[in-house]
């Protein structure tokens, strides 16, 4: 029976720590109002790993998928920002997910990534911007440290 029990154990393990979220310590500001990233997810996209960073708690099902990610933000249910990091340590992409502008805009060149660790199953570092930036009436800026369990890529609907 104990052995049942471990083997179930062992077998959902994995599972449940790919649907936990990492941590982020930071702060986003959108047009002068801050808030707290305290979220971190993170996937891989091809060779390429994606982080999201949050600052309220995300449901598994949605992350990836643009729209309900979009429309939780054009709601104010969530303010976050979402960086492509290649194996070079390069930001490829980047989206900033908003109410201020209809819920999202993509915004690349201005992401700086400081590795701390990274492995097949885990990314930890610092994403920020160096200053404000602008994208035509919306002034953006963050910062945050953040460690996440790395899972597969989102199922995309």
């Amino acid at each position: 029976m104990y052995r049942r029990i471990l083997v179930c154990f062992l077998v959902l393990f994995p599972i449940v720590a790919l649907a936990k979220p990492g941590t982020a310590k930071g702060k986003i500001t959108i047009n002068g109002k801050a808030k707290n990233l305290t979220y971190a997810y993170a996937w891989k996209d091809g060779a390429n790993t994606t982080v999201l960073l949050s600052d309220a708690k995300i449901d598994e099902k949605i992350l990836g998928d643009h729209f309900a990610l979009t429309d939780l933000a054009r709601k104010d249910k969530f303010t976050g920002v979402q960086a492509t990091i290649t194996p070079k340590g390069e930001v490829s992409t980047g989206t900033f997910y908003t109410a201020a502008e209809d819920g999202y805009f993509d915004a690349v060149g201005m992401h700086e990534w400081k590795k701390k660790a990274q492995s097949a199953s885990e990314i930890a570092g610092k994403l920020s911007t160096d200053h404000e930036h602008k994208f035509f009436k919306t002034s953006y800026s963050y910062s945050a440290d953040f460690t996440a369990p790395i899972g597969p890529a989102p199922k995309k609907k």
